[in-house]
């Protein structure tokens, strides 16, 4: 391994900052860690995209969160910072995210000298699938799941979304946004690249991406990033496009109904009441029939796809709260 780059500094005495580019899988891949306490519980962030990396938004997010926990950040392999020409098309598969994200456990339990640490586990957005199925398969590394905006099938997602935009431009009126959402053609898409970009185009527009902007914030941290230098700016959006390219046929075939309808871990469900992009309804159903020995549902009343960024208050005192509840319940 070797370190990539200098992040922003914590002061606090025993506290972590670390990011390393770390043999993962047999490629080079982007860990970030930092919290205040080293002693702190372990939250692992799996990001969403796919192909969209945590890294570039943490500064924005997660700084009261190390206050309380130990935060993993880890650009998936083909996601900005992890994002080569090392990383061939043909691995980009569920069950190579899977293993990469065992690897990423142990690598972050040496690091912090504590082989038998469980963690938390954050997904967002498409992380959240590929969260469940690490919860799934791995339930002995975990307290806990949080998933923030839960992707249940990126097909049904997909369909959900895409209805909802296109009543939303035929309420307005939009015959520009009626016109490119017919010629796309309702999900998969006729082309699936083109037609994922033009629907979240509108999508945002229409509000349901953001409750209280359409996210053009969110975007530009990618350039307001300071653990990324000029080329990670340009790998985000390399990294962005081919992890949807290889990815995107084997997550249309994926769905958590089939896939994982019982866990063996608490799961707790953070869902903003205007997401339209992973829509909440999908989600709530689910996790209704989701069998866990423990299972809660939070609503952010102001939130869409976002709540850690439009109800960030309300987020870190959610996460503490399962912090507290899973530290009870422990003997």
């Amino acid at each position: 391994m070797n370190i990539i780059a200098k992040t922003r500094k914590i002061t606090v005495e025993n506290s972590i900052v670390s990011m390393e580019n770390v043999s993962i899988g047999g490629v080079k891949q982007s860990i970030m860690i930092r919290g205040e306490n080293r002693n702190n519980p372990v939250l692992l962030m799996i990001h969403g995209g796919p192909g969209q990396s945590g890294i570039y938004l943490s500064h924005m997010l997660n700084g009261p969160l190390e206050k309380y926990f130990t935060i993993v950040n880890w650009d998936q392999r083909g996601a900005a910072k992890s994002y080569s020409m090392s990383v061939k098309p043909e691995s980009m598969k569920i069950t190579q995210l899977l293993a990469d994200g065992e690897e990423v456990i142990q690598y972050v339990r040496n690091k912090l000298n504590k082989p038998n640490e469980k963690l938390y586990l954050h997904g967002h957005s498409f992380g959240t699938v590929l969260g469940m199925l690490m919860a799934k398969k791995y339930p002995n590394y975990f307290h806990a799941y949080i998933g923030t905006a839960q992707v249940v099938g990126l097909l049904d997602n997909l369909r959900v979304s895409y209805d909802w935009t296109i009543r939303k431009a035929i309420e307005l009126g939009n015959q520009q946004a009626i016109n490119e959402l017919k010629q796309i053609g309702r999900p998969p898409f006729k082309n699936f690249s083109k037609g994922l970009w033009k629907y979240s185009v509108w999508l945002a527009k229409f509000g349901g991406k953001m409750y209280s902007s359409q996210g053009t914030e969110i975007f530009k941290g990618i350039f307001s990033a300071p653990e990324y230098s000029l080329l990670d700016k340009i790998k985000f959006f390399r990294g962005a496009l081919f992890s949807v390219k290889y990815l995107h046929q084997e997550l249309l075939q994926t769905n958590l109904y089939e896939m994982v309808n019982s866990i063996d871990i608490p799961v707790y469900f953070f869902l903003g009441k205007h997401d339209f992009s992973a829509p909440y309804e999908l989600a709530q159903d689910y996790l209704e029939q989701l069998k866990a020995p423990r299972k809660k549902l939070i609503w952010f009343e102001k939130s869409g796809h976002m709540p850690h960024y439009e109800e960030d208050s309300k987020y870190v005192g959610e996460l503490i709260n399962v912090l507290n509840e899973q530290t009870n319940q422990q003997p």
